[in-house]
Protein backbone atom coordinates (compact mmCIF):
# COMPACT_ATOMS: atom_id res chain seq x y z
CA UNK A 1 0.00 0.00 0.00
CA UNK A 2 1.25 3.28 -0.96
CA UNK A 3 1.83 6.00 1.62
CA UNK A 4 3.42 9.60 1.57
CA UNK A 5 2.76 12.40 -1.09
CA UNK A 6 2.72 9.91 -4.00
CA UNK A 7 -0.90 8.48 -2.87
CA UNK A 8 -1.71 11.66 -1.89
CA UNK A 9 -1.78 12.71 -4.99
CA UNK A 10 -3.13 9.85 -6.66
CA UNK A 11 -5.90 10.06 -4.19
CA UNK A 12 -6.40 13.99 -5.28
CA UNK A 13 -6.44 12.85 -8.59
CA UNK A 14 -8.96 9.83 -8.29
CA UNK A 15 -11.47 12.41 -6.89
CA UNK A 16 -11.61 14.39 -9.89
CA UNK A 17 -11.47 11.39 -12.48
CA UNK A 18 -12.65 12.39 -15.59
CA UNK A 19 -13.70 16.12 -15.20
CA UNK A 20 -11.68 17.66 -17.35
CA UNK A 21 -12.85 15.53 -20.16
CA UNK A 22 -16.43 16.49 -19.82
CA UNK A 23 -15.12 19.75 -19.59
CA UNK A 24 -13.56 19.43 -23.05
CA UNK A 25 -16.62 17.76 -24.25
CA UNK A 26 -19.39 20.31 -23.74
CA UNK A 27 -16.80 23.16 -24.75
CA UNK A 28 -16.78 21.26 -28.25
CA UNK A 29 -20.70 20.80 -27.85
CA UNK A 30 -21.25 24.25 -27.28
CA UNK A 31 -19.16 24.97 -30.29
CA UNK A 32 -21.08 22.70 -32.73
CA UNK A 33 -24.13 24.24 -30.84
CA UNK A 34 -23.44 27.81 -31.50
CA UNK A 35 -22.76 26.66 -35.74
CA UNK A 36 -25.36 24.37 -35.83
CA UNK A 37 -27.92 27.91 -34.35
CA UNK A 38 -26.18 30.23 -37.08
CA UNK A 39 -29.07 30.54 -39.08
CA UNK A 40 -31.25 31.57 -36.29
CA UNK A 41 -28.78 34.20 -36.08
CA UNK A 42 -27.75 37.17 -38.37
CA UNK A 43 -24.58 37.08 -39.81
CA UNK A 44 -24.61 40.12 -40.56
CA UNK A 45 -23.13 39.31 -44.16
CA UNK A 46 -19.83 38.09 -42.93
CA UNK A 47 -20.80 34.09 -42.08
CA UNK A 48 -17.75 32.03 -40.78
CA UNK A 49 -14.85 33.18 -42.11
CA UNK A 50 -12.00 30.77 -43.07
CA UNK A 51 -9.51 31.71 -40.44
CA UNK A 52 -12.08 30.44 -38.11
CA UNK A 53 -10.72 26.57 -39.25
CA UNK A 54 -7.14 27.59 -39.29
CA UNK A 55 -7.57 28.52 -35.36
CA UNK A 56 -9.32 25.42 -34.49
CA UNK A 57 -5.75 23.42 -32.89
CA UNK A 58 -5.26 26.42 -30.90
CA UNK A 59 -8.48 26.92 -29.99
CA UNK A 60 -8.60 22.93 -28.64
CA UNK A 61 -5.49 23.50 -27.03
CA UNK A 62 -6.63 26.67 -24.93
CA UNK A 63 -10.02 24.26 -24.40
CA UNK A 64 -7.24 21.48 -23.21
CA UNK A 65 -5.35 23.56 -20.86
CA UNK A 66 -8.89 25.39 -19.43
CA UNK A 67 -9.91 22.21 -18.82
CA UNK A 68 -7.16 21.35 -16.19
CA UNK A 69 -7.10 24.32 -15.03
CA UNK A 70 -11.24 24.56 -14.32
CA UNK A 71 -10.54 20.86 -12.57
CA UNK A 72 -7.63 22.06 -9.97
CA UNK A 73 -9.63 25.07 -9.30
CA UNK A 74 -12.87 24.13 -9.32
CA UNK A 75 -13.62 20.11 -9.18
CA UNK A 76 -11.21 19.64 -6.90
CA UNK A 77 -11.81 21.57 -4.53
CA UNK A 78 -15.65 21.01 -4.25
CA UNK A 79 -14.68 16.90 -4.28
CA UNK A 80 -12.63 17.45 -1.87
CA UNK A 81 -15.03 19.03 0.82
CA UNK A 82 -17.87 16.50 -0.41
CA UNK A 83 -15.30 13.44 0.27
CA UNK A 84 -14.71 15.29 3.82
CA UNK A 85 -18.34 15.98 4.87
CA UNK A 86 -19.09 12.07 3.63
CA UNK A 87 -22.23 12.89 2.15
CA UNK A 88 -22.38 12.53 -1.92
CA UNK A 89 -25.59 14.66 -2.23
CA UNK A 90 -23.81 18.10 -0.55
CA UNK A 91 -21.96 18.39 -4.14
CA UNK A 92 -24.13 20.72 -5.58
CA UNK A 93 -24.19 22.79 -2.30
CA UNK A 94 -20.15 22.94 -2.30
CA UNK A 95 -19.63 23.80 -5.76
CA UNK A 96 -22.13 26.41 -4.97
CA UNK A 97 -20.32 27.59 -2.49
CA UNK A 98 -16.95 27.76 -4.41
CA UNK A 99 -18.69 29.29 -7.27
CA UNK A 100 -19.60 32.03 -5.19
CA UNK A 101 -16.06 32.38 -3.47
CA UNK A 102 -14.70 32.95 -6.80
CA UNK A 103 -17.20 34.90 -8.04
CA UNK A 104 -17.05 37.29 -4.98
CA UNK A 105 -13.33 38.03 -6.42
CA UNK A 106 -13.51 37.93 -9.57
CA UNK A 107 -16.35 40.93 -9.32
CA UNK A 108 -14.14 42.97 -7.05
CA UNK A 109 -11.09 42.49 -8.62
CA UNK A 110 -12.58 43.57 -12.44
CA UNK A 111 -15.66 45.42 -11.31
CA UNK A 112 -18.22 42.76 -12.82
CA UNK A 113 -22.11 42.07 -12.34
CA UNK A 114 -21.92 39.65 -9.54
CA UNK A 115 -25.16 36.79 -10.79
CA UNK A 116 -24.10 36.63 -14.68
CA UNK A 117 -20.07 35.83 -13.29
CA UNK A 118 -21.33 33.55 -10.62
CA UNK A 119 -23.45 31.79 -13.67
CA UNK A 120 -20.47 32.59 -15.81
CA UNK A 121 -18.21 29.92 -13.45
CA UNK A 122 -20.97 27.67 -12.12
CA UNK A 123 -22.27 27.16 -15.31
CA UNK A 124 -19.20 24.88 -16.99
CA UNK A 125 -18.67 23.44 -13.74
CA UNK A 126 -21.87 20.80 -13.77
CA UNK A 127 -21.01 18.21 -15.97
CA UNK A 128 -17.41 17.88 -14.62
CA UNK A 129 -18.68 17.23 -10.93
CA UNK A 130 -21.16 15.19 -12.84
CA UNK A 131 -18.58 13.25 -14.04
CA UNK A 132 -16.16 13.42 -10.97
CA UNK A 133 -18.72 12.27 -8.85
CA UNK A 134 -20.31 9.09 -11.36
CA UNK A 135 -16.83 8.16 -11.35
CA UNK A 136 -15.87 8.40 -7.31
CA UNK A 137 -19.14 6.13 -7.08
CA UNK A 138 -18.74 3.40 -9.61
CA UNK A 139 -14.57 3.92 -9.71
CA UNK A 140 -14.06 3.29 -13.71
CA UNK A 141 -11.03 3.95 -14.54
CA UNK A 142 -9.63 7.30 -16.87
CA UNK A 143 -9.58 5.23 -20.39
CA UNK A 144 -13.44 3.87 -18.88
CA UNK A 145 -14.27 7.74 -18.69
CA UNK A 146 -13.10 8.93 -21.54
CA UNK A 147 -15.13 5.93 -23.27
CA UNK A 148 -18.13 7.34 -21.79
CA UNK A 149 -17.71 11.19 -22.11
CA UNK A 150 -16.09 10.32 -25.46
CA UNK A 151 -19.82 8.52 -26.83
CA UNK A 152 -21.94 11.13 -24.81
CA UNK A 153 -19.85 13.90 -26.92
CA UNK A 154 -20.47 11.89 -30.17
CA UNK A 155 -24.50 11.23 -29.43
CA UNK A 156 -24.69 14.94 -28.78
CA UNK A 157 -22.41 16.13 -31.73
CA UNK A 158 -24.76 14.18 -34.23
CA UNK A 159 -27.98 15.95 -32.60
CA UNK A 160 -26.17 19.08 -33.34
CA UNK A 161 -25.93 17.79 -36.84
CA UNK A 162 -29.10 16.93 -37.10
CA UNK A 163 -30.79 19.61 -35.70
CA UNK A 164 -28.82 22.09 -38.41
CA UNK A 165 -30.09 19.74 -41.01
CA UNK A 166 -33.47 20.18 -39.96
CA UNK A 167 -33.40 23.79 -39.60
CA UNK A 168 -31.82 24.79 -42.64
CA UNK A 169 -34.47 22.39 -44.19
CA UNK A 170 -38.07 23.56 -42.53
CA UNK A 171 -36.55 27.22 -41.93
CA UNK A 172 -37.59 26.90 -38.26
CA UNK A 173 -36.58 30.16 -36.24
CA UNK A 174 -34.68 31.47 -38.98
CA UNK A 175 -33.80 34.88 -38.28
CA UNK A 176 -35.14 37.18 -41.17
CA UNK A 177 -34.74 40.72 -41.44
CA UNK A 178 -36.95 43.55 -41.00
CA UNK A 179 -39.29 44.98 -43.93
CA UNK A 180 -39.68 48.56 -42.83
CA UNK A 181 -40.90 51.57 -44.86
CA UNK A 182 -38.79 54.30 -46.01
CA UNK A 183 -39.66 56.71 -43.50
CA UNK A 184 -37.97 54.69 -40.33
CA UNK A 185 -34.86 54.80 -42.13
CA UNK A 186 -34.83 58.39 -41.50
CA UNK A 187 -33.31 60.33 -38.43
CA UNK A 188 -30.37 60.03 -36.59
CA UNK A 189 -27.97 56.81 -36.61
CA UNK A 190 -24.96 55.98 -34.25
CA UNK A 191 -22.56 53.37 -34.00
CA UNK A 192 -19.21 52.41 -32.60
CA UNK A 193 -20.26 53.20 -28.97
CA UNK A 194 -21.35 56.93 -30.17
CA UNK A 195 -18.05 57.00 -32.04
CA UNK A 196 -19.99 57.57 -35.61
CA UNK A 197 -23.13 58.59 -36.52
CA UNK A 198 -25.28 59.70 -39.66
CA UNK A 199 -28.24 61.33 -40.31
CA UNK A 200 -30.66 60.74 -43.09
CA UNK A 201 -33.15 63.03 -44.02
CA UNK A 202 -36.81 62.70 -45.64
CA UNK A 203 -35.28 64.83 -48.31
CA UNK A 204 -33.26 62.27 -49.84
CA UNK A 205 -30.04 63.98 -47.67
CA UNK A 206 -27.58 62.60 -45.67
CA UNK A 207 -25.02 63.49 -42.98
CA UNK A 208 -21.83 61.68 -41.72
CA UNK A 209 -19.80 62.15 -39.29
CA UNK A 210 -16.49 60.16 -38.49
CA UNK A 211 -17.78 57.25 -40.33
CA UNK A 212 -16.06 54.05 -40.23
CA UNK A 213 -14.28 53.31 -43.32
CA UNK A 214 -11.36 51.29 -44.78
CA UNK A 215 -8.28 53.28 -45.97
CA UNK A 216 -6.87 52.25 -49.15
CA UNK A 217 -3.74 51.39 -47.42
CA UNK A 218 -6.23 48.68 -45.88
CA UNK A 219 -6.29 50.23 -42.36
CA UNK A 220 -9.60 51.69 -40.49
CA UNK A 221 -10.04 55.44 -41.16
CA UNK A 222 -13.19 57.86 -40.37
CA UNK A 223 -14.49 60.03 -42.84
CA UNK A 224 -17.44 63.09 -42.84
CA UNK A 225 -19.09 64.69 -45.34
CA UNK A 226 -22.47 65.11 -46.78
CA UNK A 227 -24.12 63.96 -49.61
CA UNK A 228 -27.71 61.66 -50.61
CA UNK A 229 -29.04 58.71 -50.02
CA UNK A 230 -31.68 56.35 -51.37
CA UNK A 231 -33.56 53.58 -50.28
CA UNK A 232 -33.80 49.82 -52.22
CA UNK A 233 -36.07 47.19 -51.16
CA UNK A 234 -35.24 43.21 -50.68
CA UNK A 235 -32.07 42.84 -52.55
CA UNK A 236 -29.13 39.87 -51.75
CA UNK A 237 -26.82 40.62 -49.31
CA UNK A 238 -24.56 37.80 -49.43
CA UNK A 239 -22.19 35.82 -47.14
CA UNK A 240 -23.03 32.47 -45.71
CA UNK A 241 -26.67 33.18 -45.88
CA UNK A 242 -27.75 35.19 -48.52
CA UNK A 243 -31.04 36.63 -47.19
CA UNK A 244 -32.79 39.23 -48.65
CA UNK A 245 -32.70 42.43 -46.88
CA UNK A 246 -33.35 46.71 -47.84
CA UNK A 247 -30.76 48.72 -48.24
CA UNK A 248 -29.78 52.15 -47.82
CA UNK A 249 -27.18 53.26 -50.65
CA UNK A 250 -25.09 56.50 -49.57
CA UNK A 251 -23.15 58.69 -51.71
CA UNK A 252 -21.50 60.65 -49.60
CA UNK A 253 -18.55 63.82 -50.88
CA UNK A 254 -14.89 62.47 -48.78
CA UNK A 255 -16.04 58.85 -47.96
CA UNK A 256 -14.54 56.13 -49.90
CA UNK A 257 -16.36 52.93 -51.49
CA UNK A 258 -18.64 52.39 -48.45
CA UNK A 259 -22.17 53.02 -50.55
CA UNK A 260 -24.47 49.98 -49.07
CA UNK A 261 -25.71 49.91 -45.87
CA UNK A 262 -28.40 46.82 -45.29
CA UNK A 263 -30.93 46.40 -43.13
CA UNK A 264 -30.60 44.59 -39.42
CA UNK A 265 -31.97 43.84 -36.04
CA UNK A 266 -35.68 43.57 -35.85
CA UNK A 267 -38.54 45.78 -36.65
CA UNK A 268 -38.54 47.31 -32.93
CA UNK A 269 -35.00 47.89 -33.52
CA UNK A 270 -33.74 48.27 -37.02
CA UNK A 271 -30.12 48.58 -37.66
CA UNK A 272 -27.24 49.20 -40.38
CA UNK A 273 -24.62 47.18 -41.14
CA UNK A 274 -22.05 47.65 -44.19
CA UNK A 275 -19.47 44.73 -44.55
CA UNK A 276 -15.60 46.60 -44.98
CA UNK A 277 -13.16 44.62 -46.72
CA UNK A 278 -12.74 42.93 -49.95
CA UNK A 279 -14.35 39.68 -50.28
CA UNK A 280 -11.97 38.29 -52.30
CA UNK A 281 -8.93 39.16 -49.91
CA UNK A 282 -7.61 36.67 -47.48
CA UNK A 283 -7.92 38.82 -44.36
CA UNK A 284 -10.81 39.04 -42.19
CA UNK A 285 -13.65 41.44 -43.28
CA UNK A 286 -15.60 43.32 -40.69
CA UNK A 287 -19.24 44.58 -40.17
CA UNK A 288 -19.68 48.23 -39.06
CA UNK A 289 -23.30 48.40 -37.32
CA UNK A 290 -25.48 51.65 -36.78
CA UNK A 291 -28.89 51.92 -34.45
CA UNK A 292 -31.21 54.20 -34.04
CA UNK A 293 -31.05 57.05 -31.56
Amino acid sequence: MRTGPAARAGSRSRLSTGSELAFIGQCVVAGAAFLATSGMRDDHGLGIDSSVFAAIPLMLLVVVLAAYLHRVLFTLPVMALTRALGNPWWAPLWAAVVAAAYAGWAASAWDLPYGWTALWIAGPGVLPVVAASYARHRSPGWSAMAARVGAATGIALLLCAFGAFLQERTGFGAYEPPRLERSRYAGEWTGGGGAYRLRLDENGEAVAGNLAQVAPTGLWDTCSGSGTWTFEQRRGSGGLFDRTRDRVTLTIDGCGPMRHWQVAGTAERPELFCVLGDPQDLHPRSAVTMHRV
